[in-house]
């Protein structure tokens, strides 16, 4: 069982580091799954999307283009 253990945080770790790599030296943006494994790692919520707002902007762009 430890060694279970073991290996599930040692593949966390490697994940997430690979994750802050990609964040500091990639052209690329981040996946929603390495976004959510640090957000698990640092202990914050995922934010969610105020729907007063969106439908705010996406009416914005509808009325003036994207």
């Amino acid at each position: 069982m430890d060694g279970e253990l073991n290996q599930l945080m040692l593949e966390h770790e490697e994940f997430l580091e690979k994750a802050l790599d990609d964040m500091e030296f990639s052209n690329e943006f981040l996946t929603q799954e390495q976004v959510d494994c640090i957000r698990q790692a640092c202990g914050k919520p995922r934010n969610k999307k105020n729907k007063v707002l969106s439908n705010l902007f996406d009416d914005f762009g509808t009325i003036f283009g994207k």
